[in-house]
């Protein structure tokens, strides 16, 4: 029998940048924690998941669009297309 989905005890209230896209966190009772991002294709730019946890804080950065990788297209780029338009 496949293991069940955990189910989230706790989702924050989306957070909504500048340009409109939404940002969600939820956190879950196996300690892990999930983020939601609109305006695909992302790129994980930057990862630290370890170190001294008493000083030490855990990061991830994604980047929009070609940086690095093959996305389809540069996010930054497109907004300011749409902007202009």
């Amino acid at each position: 029998m496949a293991d069940q989905p955990l189910k989230a005890h706790f989702v924050a209230e989306p957070i909504v940048l500048p340009d409109g896209r939404r940002i969600g966190v939820s956190a879950y009772p196996d300690g892990s924690i999930r983020f939601r991002v609109d305006g695909l294709p992302y790129v994980l730019t930057e990862a630290y998941l370890s170190g001294n946890p008493e000083k030490d804080k855990a990061i991830v950065k994604l980047s929009p669009g070609k940086q690095g990788s093959a996305a389809a297209y540069n996010y930054a780029e497109e907004l300011e297309k749409r902007n202009q338009g």
